[in-house]
């Protein structure tokens, strides 16, 4: 696929490629890792289901209660005019559709125009969350969770006037299975980098990547599974046509995400429907992730059909659209799904191969990447299947735990590797094996892979981060999955298991202010530029394979480290084929 992007030139608010192939043995290196991060991404999207059903189900109406227009501010965008209002020094648009409800015969279909309106519309509230396991299904789309859910929110600094400013696409995690682009408030980074900051929702589950024979028939040969990619390219388009008339420059999209959110972003680089649609991309905490055949996932797929009634697989397109909306998302969880998860199915136009392979062959869009993960990612994890569970793990079901996760053949090896006597405790263990294996040496090999493209990649490092997802624990949160967010946004984001008001401040140390504010600026100037460096902020080298330089964001100073692949033990999991 040939480069269809190029870099382009373009006050805190109130609180409230590689061209040619990579060797064989690379990308089946590059392959078993995935496979292992899939299997945990998949039971970790299982265990996160109570945390966002909580926010799913209460989030968006007690957030609305507390939202009042200051300022009310109409925007003309294509499909009519909304209204949206003052919040500090940004202003916000919520709850804008950007496509028709999937509902009906448009469900497991491509996303088709939303319906034009006339007068204005409100923008003061937002839209419904997408239908995801453990939420309230409700019919009105403004509050809980629907099928009529593919809404977006537009953060503008207060200031953007007719100014052409870079727009930044929130694509939100959740194993794509749940979450919202609700959830996270961009008024601060807006407002504050002088951006336009929009997030997204996108089809989950059952209803964003389901792959059946059936489904294929209408759209094309191996048309089906990916509808929750094609909503997320569908927002762009909507960016593409509508950012002018927000303050923002089409030109200058980049693209961003947190876990799936990663994932999606990486899937779109590798993605050919979603050329000319950004021109950067952020990745966090995920770029690779695992991908079962197309032929498995129509297997299991049409397993879960027949499981609900739908036997005859030439009819079972119909049979599952007549099916109501809880009964699906009930099936979302049963076997044989939790054994792969959701996510985007590669073999189609959309997605023809899937991001590993594309990455190591050259075929994908060849835009400037920032990505990385967090120095514990495991920590958050292991947590959530254990302690939140009310049963820590214990020296005896170590082993066990190991093989569930990385497979019966490397468990001696990784046991040998990561000893209990060299941790303080079992989980602790789990946990520094799992975000060595199943994340920080992946995000390695990704950057070594897309390096020709230009690559930033980084290590979030904070030791100690404000909690934001109010579950404790028996061992220490640190730098865990999910944590860096706060600091992207400097706003809690509401994935706790008590929702949140809007615009909550993070309780940040001074120095954690510090830290918060070097990552917002080092992501806004690489979303206008393609390069996070300026302003007096810690230089950041550009990775390359001959210099593995990762930037260590921390609050005790942020710095390049050379010691990456050491420090998470990167030549073990390479020799593990992981």
């Amino acid at each position: 696929m040939p480069p269809p992007a190029t870099p382009h030139q373009g006050t805190r608010p109130v609180p409230g490629s590689r061209s040619a192939a990579a060797p064989a043995g690379t990308r089946d290196k590059l392959t078993s890792r995935r496979l292992s991060l899939g299997r945990r991404l998949a039971q970790v999207a299982v265990a996160l289901v109570p945390l966002l059903a909580l926010a799913a189900g209460t989030g968006p109406t007690a957030q609305a209660a507390t939202w009042r227009p200051a300022a009310p501010l109409v925007v003309r965008t294509d499909d009519g005019a909304v209204r949206g209002m003052a919040s500090g020094g940004a202003m916000e648009f919520l709850g804008i559709p950007y496509a028709a409800p999937p509902v009906g015969r448009l469900r497991w279909r491509p996303p088709q125009p939303a319906a034009h309106w006339q007068g204005i519309r409100d923008a003061t509230r937002v839209g419904s969350q997408c239908a995801q396991p453990g939420g309230a299904i409700l019919s009105d789309p403004t509050a809980g969770s629907s099928e009529n859910c593919l809404y977006l929110n537009v953060y503008t600094p207060a200031t953007a006037g007719t100014g052409r400013l870079p727009v930044m696409v929130w694509i939100h995690g959740g194993g794509f299975t749940g979450g919202a682009g609700s959830l996270y408030d961009g008024a601060v980074l807006a407002a504050r980098e002088h951006v336009i900051v929009v997030t997204i929702n996108y089809r989950l589950g059952i209803f964003g990547f389901l792959a059946l024979s059936s489904l294929d028939k209408e759209g094309g040969p191996d048309s089906s599974g990916d509808y929750g990619l094609m909503d997320q390219q569908a927002a762009l388009r909507w960016v593409r046509r509508n950012a002018a008339a927000f303050g923002g420059n089409f030109r200058d999209v980049t693209i961003f995400g947190q876990s799936a959110g990663g994932l999606s972003v990486c899937d779109n680089m590798a993605s050919p429907t979603a050329v000319g649609l950004f021109a950067r991309a952020i990745a966090e905490s995920g770029c690779l992730t695992p991908v079962p055949s197309r032929q498995a996932t129509e297997q299991r797929d049409e397993a879960l059909a027949a499981n609900l009634g739908c036997t005859d697989m030439a009819t079972a397109a119909g049979c599952l659209r007549a099916k109501p909306t809880t009964e699906l998302v009930a099936a979302e969880g049963t076997s044989p799904v939790p054994a792969t998860g959701w996510g985007p199915v590669p073999g189609n136009a959309v997605l023809p191969t899937a991001p590993a392979p594309a990455f190591a062959t050259g075929r994908y869009t060849h835009v400037p990447l920032l990505q990385g993960t967090n120095a514990d990612e495991g920590r958050f994890l292991v947590g959530l299947e254990f302690d939140a569970m009310g049963k820590r793990l214990t020296a005896a079901q170590y082993p066990s735990a190991v093989q569930a996760l990385f497979g019966a053949s490397l468990t001696p090896r990784i046991l040998a590797r990561y000893p209990l006597s060299g941790y303080p405790s079992p989980d602790l263990a789990l946990a520094a094996a799992e975000t060595d294996g199943g994340f920080s040496c992946p995000a390695l090999q990704a950057d070594d892979l897309l390096s020709a493209s230009k690559v930033y990649g980084y290590e979030f490092a904070d030791p100690d981060p404000p909690d934001p997802f109010g579950v404790t624990f028996s061992f220490p949160l640190g730098s865990a999955h999910s944590t860096e967010i706060e600091y992207v946004f400097q706003t809690m984001p509401d994935i706790g298991v008590t929702p949140r008001p809007d615009n909550i401040t993070p309780p940040f140390t001074p120095a954690q202010f510090v830290l918060s504010d070097q990552i917002m600026g080092y992501w806004a100037r690489f979303a206008t530029t393609g390069d996070p460096n300026g302003n007096g902020v810690p230089p950041w080298p550009a990775f390359t394979p001959a210099r593995h330089q990762i930037q260590e964001l921390t609050p005790a100073g942020t710095a390049p480290q050379a010691g990456f692949a050491v420090e998470h033990q990167c030549t073990f999991w390479d020799s593990a084929g992981l």
